[in-house]
């Protein structure tokens, strides 16, 4: 019994695995190819027929991964730029919204209090008129206020308040942002 390694308990449910390789399939032969800008709405027809929540007039580039859009809720007028990934939790964002390239919303992680890590999903929630800069990085769990801008390659561990700017690793407060126009 000394040194004895404990069995693995996979905590994601068979369903949800075939989901999302069928997901798969069609993503690499009906959804990646299509990179010109003329198929971006063929782009969101799929993942709406897959069960992603998307608004009126947005951009999603054939670069991103989508391990599973039924868990995508995507405002109108927001953009999600080229090699943008999610994870396996719930992504809800909001209207106005820009994903820089390269970006990676991780809303998902695993148990640590378990020996065996199980995987526990989460939610990052991304509310209105809000920019993740290229390369961020944001952990489950994470609200990014209304407004806020997080910084080029940024770690977001914690939530970020509303109008203001975070950078670095961790990202940190930089400023307020003030917006003079409208």
């Amino acid at each position: 019994m000394k040194n004895q390694i404990p069995k693995y308990i996979d905590t994601i449910p068979k369903s949800d695995k075939i989901y999302r390789l069928g997901w798969r399939i069609v993503s690499l032969f009906f959804f990646k190819p299509f990179s010109l800008p003329s198929f971006n709405g063929w782009r969101i027809f799929l993942l709406r027929f897959f069960g992603a929540e998307i608004g009126e007039n947005c951009v999603i580039h054939s670069s991103v991964y989508i391990p599973s859009p039924k868990n995508l809720i995507f405002g109108s007028h927001s953009a999600m730029g080229p090699q943008v990934q999610l994870h396996f939790g719930k992504t809800i964002i909001g209207s106005k919204v820009t994903i820089s390239q390269r970006t990676y919303l991780c809303s998902a992680s695993h148990e640590t209090t378990s020996i065996n890590t199980p995987f526990k999903a989460g939610t990052i929630v991304i509310k209105d008129f809000v920019w993740i800069a290229s390369e961020a990085f944001i952990m489950s769990n994470v609200i990014v206020g209304k407004g806020a801008v997080v910084g080029a390659r940024a770690a977001v561990f914690k939530n970020v308040d509303e109008w203001t700017i975070v950078g670095g690793n961790p990202a940190k407060f930089i400023k307020k942002r003030d917006i003079y126009d409208n």
